[in-house]
């Protein structure tokens, strides 16, 4: 009872601020106000504990701020503390300034959250609401799978490699098609665990191949929802920017609004050059490659289809190479201009148009 009244006295009246270090079966939590720790405490991973034990201890603070760092927890327990009142921030993880000290403990790491956030130096990490949170999950299964298919094609490529065995050259055909595919099965080899492991490679190949074409049909029908219909015929309005690119966009950026500028967009993305400065000395570097990587990788890939389409782009494209850029560099610089064209696009609630800056 002392220890309680202890704490109600020093906070009554004032902001609290608790850092949480989220792990699966307990959390670490550090309660700091007015320049002080007020309490440091490891309760199990349960929404029902974090809040008792606040609202326990912390009632007579003016309000309530609970942070944590973005994980594999997602958005639950965000969601939990804001709809029961609290105030609630994630924030992203490489953005948390480090304690310069040699031990690194989940204690510390709960204080060095408190304090950053009751100064202010903490970045919001975006929360979509459920309904876009599932559909673009969606989107990141698919681009999953998509990783899991080139892995196993090129376990295939690997396995031929090793027994010495290659596509003819006769063939005008061009690897993974359908009489590709016929090849493949029609293999003998000498060993019999040779043609079992290949086997077992083209079931995967069919399974992921499956897998992908359901997800892409769901995609497709999401499209076609009210909910995404009008943007999506906007932003596929571009020629080269297809379902898979145009649907990302949507589902990685449910409110494309929240970016100040243009600028704020392009950080977003990691499409801006990093810099290394001194005195008058000015170096930029390259792409700091943070942000929406999804979202980054779609727009490079539509990047190569869009410059045979759009004459501005293209000719930027080949301004930059001109220059003697290599062609990875000139296609992210035209990725970049692709991206904040179709953001635009949104802003404006027009279709793309060619030539149009």
């Amino acid at each position: 009872m002392k220890y309680l009244k202890c704490i109600e006295k020093f906070v009554t009246g004032k902001a609290v601020f608790c850092g949480i270090d989220v792990h699966k079966h307990h959390w670490d939590l550090c309660y700091f106000s007015d320049g002080e720790v007020v309490e440091r405490i490891k309760i199990p991973s349960e929404v029902e504990r974090l809040t008792s034990h606040t609202d326990r201890f912390y009632m007579s603070a003016s309000r309530i701020q609970f942070v944590y760092e973005a994980g594999f927890s997602g958005f639950h327990l965000y969601r939990c503390l804001v709809s029961l009142g609290y105030g609630c921030l994630i924030t992203p993880p490489n953005r948390v300034l480090g304690v310069p000290d040699k031990v690194k403990t989940n204690k510390r790491d709960a204080e060095n959250l408190a304090r950053l956030f009751s100064g202010s130096f903490l970045k919001e990490v975006y929360v979509p609401n459920p309904g876009s949170e599932s559909d673009r999950q969606l989107m990141r299964l698919r681009d999953g799978y998509q990783k899991k298919l080139s892995r196993v094609k090129n376990q295939i490529k690997s396995h031929l490699n090793l027994q010495g065995v290659r596509w003819s050259s006769e063939k005008k055909d061009t690897p993974w098609t359908k009489r590709y595919l016929e090849w493949l099965e029609g293999l003998s080899f000498e060993e019999l665990h040779q043609a079992y492991i290949l086997k077992q490679y083209l079931t995967e190949y069919r399974f992921f191949r499956a897998q992908i074409a359901d997800l892409t049909k769901r995609i497709r029908q999401l499209s076609k929802s009210e909910m995404y219909q009008t943007n999506f015929k906007r932003l596929s309005g571009c020629k080269g920017v297809g379902l898979i690119t145009a649907m990302t966009f949507l589902l990685e950026l449910p409110d494309i609004a929240r970016f100040k500028n243009t600028h704020a967009f392009s950080s977003y993305l990691g499409m801006t050059p990093s810099q290394h400065s001194s005195g008058e000395h000015v170096r930029l570097g390259h792409i700091t490659r943070e942000g929406n990587p999804h979202l980054r990788r779609v727009l490079v890939e539509s990047a190569w289809s869009v410059i045979r389409h759009d004459p501005f782009l293209r000719q930027k494209y080949d301004r930059i190479r001109a220059k003697g850029s290599n062609g990875k560099k000139a296609i992210v610089a035209v990725a970049r201009s692709l991206a904040i064209r179709l953001r635009r696009c949104l802003l404006d609630e027009v279709p793309y148009a060619i030539g149009v800056c």
